[in-house]
């Protein structure tokens, strides 16, 4: 567990063993889930004032014959400056916490906020972190940076320059902090279409080999959210959220990887063999950083 916890600082810092990456002509469609890849962070909530608490969540997606459990650590940081980057920055000697002697009061310093299974992560914000900012700029606030590590556990007392790329996942997520009137919320899903008929979450759909199905996610209209947004002028604008979703699947081919709401609905054509299982993903986003999803089984008849 401890190689796992450091992991969760070293991955963001650097590529391991790039060799092994594939080129960018090489790479699967974005919708394509053929490797261990984070596919969505949930914060609940996505947005809160200082001192406040923030749990998180994630969507991970394998290929259907990934058997090995997954160990998830994460890590979170107030992001400095204009809030750009990448993974936190860590004030004590990398090395050290890399050491297998590492202090785990000197991980908590550095972030750490969970290690799952077993340490579902939470976060306070700090109290005192909108206090740089002038009065009129605290409604829009300012940002937390959260880093997640997943790794096979299988793979976890290998040499780290030999992970393989398709073990291991790195993935980041800013939560706000503000002042806001009007703070956001996850959006809620009303639920999923296949071919127009509305099925059960953990229902498998039964689809016929090599054929075109329709798919759609029906975001909850109450969820879409009116808010207050101050803009570069500094005047006060009401805004509408404008959500999207993000599309993935395990098999088969998707022809549309992200739709707009209302219009949600994406092609998806069917494995040309019998016997296929898969599972398609829905990623729910509202552009200001809410997120909600939605995991379906299918198998090819």
């Amino acid at each position: 567990m401890t190689r796992v916890l450091l992991l969760g600082i070293a991955l963001p810092a650097c590529v391991l063993n790039g060799d092994k990456y594939a080129k960018p002509s090489e790479l699967a469609p974005s919708w394509a889930v053929e490797n261990t890849r984070v596919l969505g962070i949930q914060a609940e909530p996505p947005e809160v004032g200082p001192g406040e608490s923030v749990s998180f969540d994630a969507l991970i997606g394998q290929p259907m014959d990934a058997t090995a459990p997954l160990v998830r650590t994460w890590f979170a940081c107030p992001t400095t400056e204009d809030g750009v980057g990448l993974g936190c920055t860590f004030d004590a000697n990398p090395d050290e916490l890399m050491s297998d002697s590492a202090d785990f009061d000197a991980l908590l310093d550095a972030g750490l906020i969970g290690v799952q299974p077993g340490w579902d992560p939470l976060y306070q914000t700090p109290l005192d972190l909108l206090d740089s900012l002038p009065e009129e700029e605290r409604s829009e606030g300012s940002y937390v940076l959260v880093q997640l590590a997943v790794l096979d556990a299988e793979t976890e007392n290998e040499p780290t320059d030999q992970l393989d790329p398709g073990d291991m996942a790195i993935a980041y997520k800013r939560v706000v902090v503000s002042e806001a009137a009007t703070p956001n919320h996850n959006p809620t899903l009303d639920g999923f279409d296949v071919e127009g008929f509305a099925v059960e979450q953990d229902e498998v759909v039964y689809v016929d080999p090599g054929q075109p199905y329709e798919l759609g996610i029906r975001i909850s209209d109450a969820s879409v959210e009116t808010y207050t947004f101050l803009n570069g002028d500094g005047v006060a604008e009401e805004r509408i959220e404008e959500p999207y979703v993000a599309w993935y699947t395990t098999g088969g081919t998707l022809r549309e990887s992200v739709t707009l709401y209302p219009y949600t609905q994406a092609d998806w054509i069917s494995p040309k063999r019998s016997g296929i299982d898969g599972l398609w993903y829905a990623v729910a986003r509202d552009r200001r950083g809410g997120m909600v999803w939605w995991s379906q089984p299918w198998k090819t008849r």
